[in-house]
């Protein structure tokens, strides 16, 4: 299933849309595949995060806005079951609004009105609550809560106390199922007050009511519980987020726009809220506005979308209503409407507006309800498409041609190959087509190569072509296309004869072959994935895009292929394969002198630091009862000091560092941003808003094209120090360190070296690539790496000499990309990209024009002057001074480059001076004082920041103070 927005924006150069109202491809009336076409589109898989938020502003008259969360004031969450060594699974997953993760309540058993499993919620300031939602996990469905009470509380003494006498009821329900996973279900609270506590009291779940297995019965879990909450008193825009719409039939809801409101008085009310802004969409004949809307109740059918458009220079805005044909939509089902936008070719659309109008609104009425499948504009390939396909067991696309693609090029003469022609989806399910909800198929395709065989002998591949037509016009107002594809079990997609996409089909070397996509059986649901067609791919006239998909094995029972939209687009598109797939100079680690492994050489002064009683133990384990006085080295009591210091697993400094080793930190880091930006930077990533950028955070900074290796493996596996939960044990067994993590959490670490700390790596490679591409917050950015590096030896996986080393191979990482011109070219198109969607996210959301006028709007992560601080005190932790000190500055080879983007006017000498005049002292432990420079010194955060100022005689004042070249004092 896809889901879609088919919008375009284009006011910032490199600009990709925010994902607002969404399209489910089989979302609608009667669940069927309308069809979409637009000019943009991005895509979201079933199953992943869906947006956090949704950017709307706009006015309103007689109306209040509603769907406010009144989650993202919650301060604390506790529970008597709260599973709190589990960063996916504890009871802080219930407000984090991600139907990914879940409250998972360990050891509960199943509740009763006697024996109820509780969750509360303490808010930051008391607010009132209108409604609230539940959202069910994945696994069982009988762990599903049945039955509840919502409650309310003023007393302080409730927030730790479930049977406090200061609760007050606010709703119950009995027998409730969720009819799928991730499902999300609304409740109405009538009798409202501003509570400061409130409380979820389960006192059944589904078990033997609900299908699964007997070991279920007995267990209870919750993706998400969501507080609710009108926007006010006085008027304001109806309430829009994006929601999971399941629960009202929606064919895949994961990502549908919910829309309401509260009426203030009888008499005329309306709202205009701006969903999207900022789009340049050129008009052309054919184009279409459509979409699917579910009105609650007859007084919510009042509400219709909007364009507003403007000449092709941006001038004489109006406005296009766009309602359904002589009625109201039908309260209750979904409905759909289209708009011919032809009579407006030559205009471009600016926005797209939700508005409400009811000139005999009743006092007190909630206005609600839901819209999908919004499209706009005009794709080269849409769901009427037809494509020649061949599924003919045994016979060759390329007819024998020695170039086995040769078949997907335009021209190519098919002889007497068996296409065949139809509309997709294709698909089979064994003697039928029934792949479940979800992959609808209008094309039966020939799974067996006998029909009377049900055992197995399916046909190896199938394959698929269309053709489309593209003027220069076009070409020249576009970056490209952007598509999506279901496919099952490999899929590899063909632009006029260029491969631009493929996933699973590494191994495959002939059209008539099987192939299993690696790390998987073949088995499953059809995947989604999301692919880019550069404009430089295209060509005017006639262009051919072809699929192939392959079988994984003889056995096989099912096959799929779900061709998607094929959009323009003029905002961001993904890396190629190509892009991605290519060998780069900084893929291969720098030799090391004397040979051998370049990790471990660049880490060698980690035995200085091993030989030194004072800094480092033994590498033996402590005898049990040994008490901290008894620890002799700074490194082991500080493991102790951090690891000691949370008041219990509920610390939310402990659920954070679980997270954070949970999770990839170029997502976890986003409250680096500060509240606001890293609000918007998260909703951009699980919009799929940012396909470079995280493709090169998620992976292609750290790993080669062909290997996830990990560079400081040899180096960890070389030095073999033992971890400090392994060396100290634990509290509950005379030890010295308290697991905050689960058994098997330090059970699967404890034969693996400790140094240099494989998650800091991570952390600091990423942190600093996301850092140079946002040089404006590095001191935040940086500061939020080193915590992330800090929480690993909260959870006592780790030493502060181990982050120390992890810093320094993410340093040294992070500037080999920097350095490779070819690569560095990558990561300018991630900063286009990142920079772009971000002020547009900005400006939608009123948060202003810029990043340092967004970045202000909100909480930073710490002020700058407190970033820097920690992020020097962490580069050290204060230990002492083991070698030689008062050492001239060394910089390492290209550290330079990793200043382009925050020092961008200076030449690469004068940035190395810059490094040389930030740097820390020499004689710090990992202090390499031999030739090659020292990462050590290099204070990333200060030198990124630095005030800088260049002088005709060479020299440079850096944050006041007169440098020579070498980055020492002058004589002035």
């Amino acid at each position: 299933m896809v889901v879609a927005v088919l919008v375009a924006a284009s006011l910032v150069a490199g600009t990709g849309p925010a994902a607002s109202a969404t399209s489910a491809a089989s979302a609608g009336p009667a669940g069927a595949a309308p069809e979409l076409g637009g000019y943009w589109a991005t895509s979201y898989e079933p199953g992943t995060p869906r947006p956090a938020g949704f950017p709307a502003r706009g006015r309103a008259r007689n109306l209040r806005g509603e769907t406010t969360e009144v989650t993202t004031t919650v301060r604390d969450v506790r529970s008597g079951h709260p599973n709190d060594t589990s960063a996916q699974e504890g009871v802080t997953s219930l407000s984090d609004q991600d139907s990914a993760t879940k409250w998972y309540a360990r050891d509960s058993g199943r509740p009763t009105g006697e024996k109820p499993v509780y969750a509360i919620y303490t808010l930051r300031t008391p607010a009132a609550v209108t409604g609230y939602s539940l959202t069910s996990a994945n696994d069982a469905p009988p762990r599903d809560p049945a039955a509840w009470t919502v409650l309310g509380s003023d007393s302080d003494s409730a927030a730790t106390d479930a049977d406090d006498s200061s609760w007050h009821v606010l709703d119950q329900q009995e027998e409730q199922r969720f009819g799928a996973r991730g499902q999300t279900d609304f409740y109405p609270v009538t009798a409202t007050h501003a509570y400061r506590h409130y409380q979820l009291r389960i006192t059944d779940n589904c078990a033997d009511r609900c299908q699964g297995s007997d070991g279920d019965h007995s267990k209870l879990q919750l993706a998400d519980w969501t507080l609710r909450g009108s926007a006010g008193s006085t008027a304001s825009a109806l309430g829009v987020r994006v929601e999971n719409a399941d629960s009202v039939g929606a064919a895949d809801g994961s990502a549908a726009l919910r829309y309401a409101g509260r009426v203030l008085a009888a008499g005329p009310a309306s709202s205009t809220v701006v969903l999207r802004s900022g789009l340049d969409v050129p008009l052309v004949r054919g184009s279409k506005l459509s979409y699917a809307i579910r009105p609650d109740d007859s007084a919510s059918a009042h509400v219709a979308l909007d364009i507003r458009y403007t000449d092709p220079d941006g001038r004489h805005p109006r406005t296009r209503e766009v309602r359904a044909a002589n009625s109201k939509p039908a309260p209750g089902e979904w409905n759909t409407v289209s708009a011919d936008l032809g009579a407006l070719a030559g205009k471009h659309v600016s926005e797209i507006l939700l508005r409400y109008d009811d000139a005999h609104a009743k006092s007190g009425s909630v206005p609600s309800g839901w819209i999908d499948d919004v499209s706009i504009g005009k794709a080269v390939v849409d769901a009427s498409t037809s494509w020649s396909y061949l599924d003919t067991p045994d016979v060759d696309p390329a007819r024998g041609n020695e170039d086995r693609t040769a078949w997907t090029r335009t021209g190519f003469d098919t002889g007497d190959v068996p296409w065949k022609t139809d509309t997709g989806p294709f698909g089979a399910k064994n003697d039928g087509t029934d792949l479940g909800d979800g992959f609808p198929v209008r094309t039966k395709l020939r799974l067996r190569k006998d029909a009377g065989n049900s055992a197995g002998d399916s046909t190896e591949a199938y394959f698929f072509r269309t053709s489309f037509s593209m003027d220069r016009a076009s070409l020249d107002a576009m970056s490209g296309l952007v598509g999506t594809v279901v496919y099952d079990d490999t899929v590899t997609v063909y632009l006029n004869g260029r491969r631009i996409a493929g996933h699973g089909d590494g191994k495959i070397t002939k059209n008539l072959q099987y192939e299993t996509p690696d790390g998987t059986s073949g088995e499953g649901d059809p995947v989604t994935a999301r692919f880019g067609v550069p404009a430089s791919a295209l060509r005017t006239g006639t262009n051919t895009l072809a699929v192939e998909v392959h079988q994984c094995n003889s056995s096989s029972s099912d096959i799929y292929f779900g061709p998607g939209p094929l959009a323009r687009t003029t905002g961001s598109l993904p890396f190629t394969d190509e892009q991605l797939g290519t060998s780069y100079a900084s893929d291969t680690q720098p030799a090391a002198p004397g040979g051998g492994d370049y990790f471990t050489w660049l880490l060698r002064s980690f035995d200085a630091a091993r030989n030194e009683p004072s800094v480092m133990g033994a590498n033996e384990v402590l005898p049990k009862g040994t008490t901290y006085e008894e620890l002799t080295a700074i490194d082991d009591r500080t493991v102790v000091d951090i690891n000691n210091a949370p008041s219990g697993p509920a610390d939310p400094q402990v659920h954070k560092a679980l997270v954070d080793g949970a999770n990839s930190p170029y997502r976890t880091m986003a409250d680096g941003l500060g509240t606001t930006l890293g609000g918007l930077y998260g909703q951009a990533l699980k919009n799929g808003e940012l396909p470079k950028t995280e493709a090169l955070l998620s992976g292609r900074v750290e790993h080669t094209a062909d290997s996830s290796a990990d560079w400081y493996q040899t180096a960890k596996n070389n030095y073999q120090y033992k971890r400090p939960f392994v060396r100290m044990g634990f509290t509950e067994e005379q030890g010295l360190i308290k697991p905050w993590d689960s058994p098997g959490g330090y059970a699967g670490l404890a034969g693996d070296g400790s140094f240099p700390s494989g998650h800091t790596s991570h952390g600091y490679a990423q942190g600093i690539v996301l850092a140079t591409l946002l040089p404006e917050l590095s001191p935040q950015i940086l500061a939020r790496a080193s915590e992330y590096g800090n929480n690993r030896i909260l959870l006592s996986f780790h030493y502060p000499t181990d982050i120390m080393g992890g810093r320094i191979v993410g340093e040294k990482t992070a500037q080999l990309r920097w350095s490779d011109p070819e690569f560095r070219t990558l990561l300018e198109q991630a900063q286009t990209e990142l920079r772009a969607v971000l002020v547009q996210k900005c400006r939608e959301t009123g948060a202003g024009d810029s990043l340092t006028r967004c970045a202000g709007r909100g909480t930073p992560y710490l002020p700058t002057t407190d970033a820097l601080k920690v992020y020097k005190q962490r580069m050290t932790y204060g230990f002492p001074h083991i070698g030689a000190e008062g050492l001239p500055p060394a910089v390492p080879e290209g550290a330079e480059d990793l200043l382009r983007t925050s020092h961008p006017k200076l030449t690469g000498a004068q940035r190395r001076t810059v490094l040389a005049a930030t740097q820390i002292p020499s004689g710090s432990a990992l202090d390499e004082q031999g030739d090659g420079g020292s990462w050590q010194r290099i204070d990333l955060a200060r030198a990124m920041t630095a005030k800088v100022t260049a002088h005709h005689d060479g020299t440079l004042t850096v944050d006041g103070v007169r440098v020579n070249a070498d980055g020492t004092r002058t004589g002035d």
